[in-house]
């Protein structure tokens, strides 16, 4: 049995590492022979802080689909026409609208700033040269503006071959990725059979995944999904987990 989990709003809330009944749980449900996976929209750089050592091995998929890895390192990633990202990128700076992008490993950030570019800082890992990082592949676009959303995807339908977009709840942001990234296509790609595993999460880019598994376990009340589904709150989510931990043990 597979157990995929997102973080944020998932397990993890105002942007803290997961807590230390969390990670218990998420063993104990391993321990029942589960395999574990996390699907974020973070990249791997900002995922691993947040996790317990335990879990940095394991297969993490990222950038809302568009990124894969395991034993910490990035196995794989989809990325974006070089030549069309850098004349997006312009296109910002030139409006002024604050982003941050990621690359495979490294990130940058606009010289329009942002409170968020700080958070990201706190992580760790200091920004790359803007200049320099967009001549690599460019897995991830974060446009940090949500009042301007319509007035950017417009400009990208006209430069970009193919996006799809995710808005994060409560955030006022919203990620821009390769077409097709998503965490149920991550998670084929990597060759699991969704009758055979469950999925836990809360937000827009956790609703493919969720209405594929053999169980979805939807955490607070941003989406709603047209299968049967189990809710779960941040007060009920560790008794949740045990739930599940009591599941994998009964399917094996």
């Amino acid at each position: 049995m597979n157990v995929v989990f997102d973080l944020d709003g998932t397990l993890i809330f105002q942007g803290q590492p997961m807590q230390k009944a969390v990670t218990e749980a998420i063993q104990a449900i391993e321990h029942q022979g589960a395999t574990i996976y996390f699907a974020t929209a973070r990249p791997l750089r900002d995922t691993l802080p947040v996790l317990d050592e335990h879990f940095w091995e394991h297969n993490i998929i990222g950038c809302n689909g568009a990124m894969i890895s395991k034993n910490k390192e990035v196995t794989h990633a989809l990325h974006f026409s070089k030549t069309q990202i850098i004349q997006v990128l312009e296109w910002l700076d030139r409006e002024k609208i604050a982003y941050l992008y990621d690359g495979v490993e490294e990130y940058a950030i606009s010289d329009t700033p942002h409170h968020f570019h700080q958070e990201v800082k706190k992580l760790g890992r200091e920004p790359g040269c803007n200049q320099a990082l967009r001549q690599q592949p460019i897995v991830k676009l974060l446009v940090l503006e949500e009042h301007r959303h319509e007035e950017v995807k417009a400009y990208l339908k006209t430069v970009l071959d193919d996006f799809d977009v995710y808005h994060h709840n409560g955030y006022h942001s919203f990620d821009v990725v390769p077409k097709n990234s998503n965490k149920l296509n991550a998670l084929l790609r990597m060759g699991l059979d969704m009758s055979e595993t469950i999925c836990m999460g809360n937000d827009q880019n956790d609703i493919a995944m969720l209405e594929a598994a053999k169980a979805a376990y939807v955490v607070g009340d941003l989406i709603t999904l047209k299968r049967t589904s189990t809710r779960v709150s941040q007060d009920t989510l560790l008794s949740q987990l045990n739930d599940i931990a009591t599941l994998v043990k009964q399917s094996i």
